[in-house]
C-alpha cells in the first residue's frame, strides 16, 4: 500500500470518526431540543383548568419552557375511555371511574395529580322565587338535572338522602355542559345539582340556591373529585414527554395556589362567560394536589363509600395508582 492510499484511508477513518462523534454528542442534544407532542384531553371546568391555563398564561410560557407541543382534545364525558382508547395521552378523570376501572389490556393507569373538593363548591340550584321547591323534601316527584359526568355523585348523594331523610322519587336528568345554563328556563329540569364553576354562573344568571355542600354533608369532606392520569405504557415509551408534562403540570399547580384569581378568570374565559367581578369571587376552586401531596387515605375512604353504595370493591390497591413518578425514574 503506497503512502497516498494510506493517507486517503486515514482521512476516511477520521471523517467517519467525526461523524460518529457528532452522532453520539449531537443526537441526544437534538432529542433534548425537539418538542414533545402530547395529546391533552380537556374539559372546560376544573379538570382541564391546569392545561388550558398553561396555554392562556403566555407570560410564563409553560409549554414552551418544557418543550411541549400540546394538542388539545375536547372532553365532555367519558375521559377515562378516551385515555384508554388512545385518543389522548393525559387527562383528568373522576376518581370514582378510575377506582372502578384502573386497567385496560394489562396497561395500568397512573396518577400524576389530584383534585379535592374541600369547600362547599356544590349546590342544588332552583329558579329565583320558585315557590314549589322550598326544601329538600320538595324535590320528591321533581326533575333534578346535572352534568352527565357528575351522575355518579348524584347517585351517591341521593342514595344517602333516601337513607338518612327518607326522600326519594326524584327523577334524574343528565345534561350536557351546553344545556346547563338554560335547563331551568327550558323546563328540562326543576332543579339542578352542579359544582363550580357552573354553580357560580347559574347564580350570576339570577337563580337561587336551595342547598349547598351536599358532597361534604352526605359523602365526605375533602372529596377526591378528579385524578390527572396517563397510561403506564405511554410513560414508559415516551418517558421524556411524560416527564415534561408532569413538570408543566406541577408548575401550573404552584401558580394556581399563589394566584387563584387568575385561575378563576381562566375558567370563565374558557367558557366564554362574562368576566363579572361577583361571579369570579364566588367561584370556589378545588384543591389541586401534586403527586407527593395526595392523601391516599382519602382515596381509600372514597373506595369504602363506593363499596357501601354497591359499586366497586376493595380489590384495587390505591398505592398502585399513585406511583406514577416511579415509572419516570426507572
Amino acid at each position: 500500500m503506497n503512502r497516498k492510499v494510506a493517507q486517503g484511508m486515514l482521512n476516511i477513518l477520521i471523517f467517519l470518526a467525526v461523524l460518529a462523534l457528532i452522532a453520539v454528542v449531537g443526537f441526544p442534544q437534538y432529542l433534548e431540543l425537539k418538542p414533545s407532542s402530547i395529546r391533552i384531553g380537556v374539559e372546560r371546568a376544573f379538570g382541564g383548568l391546569p392545561f388550558y391555563l398553561a396555554r392562556i398564561d403566555t407570560s410564563r410560557q409553560y409549554y414552551k419552557l418544557e418543550k411541549i407541543k400540546p394538542l388539545f382534545v375536547d372532553v365532555e364525558s367519558g375521559a377515562l375511555e378516551m385515555l384508554k382508547s388512545g385518543e389522548c395521552d393525559i387527562t383528568s378523570v373522576p376518581w370514582y371511574d378510575l377506582l372502578l376501572s384502573p386497567v385496560v389490556d394489562n396497561d395500568t393507569i397512573k396518577v400524576l395529580g389530584s383534585l379535592e373538593l374541600r369547600t362547599a363548591a356544590d349546590a342544588i340550584i332552583i329558579p329565583r322565587d320558585y315557590i314549589k321547591i322550598r326544601s329538600l323534601k320538595d324535590l320528591t316527584g321533581k326533575k333534578l338535572g346535572f352534568l352527565a359526568g357528575d351522575e355518579y355523585l348524584v347517585n351517591m348523594i341521593l342514595q344517602k338522602i333516601e337513607q338518612k331523610d327518607g326522600i326519594k322519587n326524584i327523577t334524574r336528568i343528565p345534561l350536557g355542559a351546553g344545556e346547563i345554563a338554560t335547563a331551568l328556563k327550558d323546563n328540562k329540569a326543576d332543579a339542578l345539582f352542579v359544582l363550580d364553576p357552573y354553580r357560580s354562573y347559574l347564580l350570576y344568571l339570577g337563580n337561587s340556591t336551595l342547598l349547598e355542600g351536599l358532597v361534604s354533608t352526605y359523602l365526605m369532606a375533602g372529596f377526591p373529585y378528579q385524578a390527572v392520569v396517563m397510561r403506564k405504557s405511554f410513560m414508559v415509551k415516551h418517558k421524556k414527554a411524560a416527564l415534561r408534562m408532569k413538570n408543566t403540570f406541577d408548575a401550573v399547580l404552584g401558580f394556581i395556589k399563589v394566584h387563584p384569581e387568575v385561575a378563576r378568570g381562566a375558567v370563565v374565559t374558557e367558557n366564554e362567560w362574562p368576566l363579572d367581578g361577583t361571579m369570579l369571587m364566588n367561584i370556589k376552586l378545588p384543591e389541586y394536589l401534586r403527586l407527593s401531596e395526595i392523601d391516599t387515605k382519602r382515596i381509600e375512604q372514597l373506595q369504602t363509600l363506593m363499596v357501601l353504595s354497591g359499586a366497586g370493591s376493595y380489590g384495587m390497591n390505591v398505592q398502585d395508582l399513585v406511583l406514577g413518578a416511579e415509572v419516570l425514574k426507572n
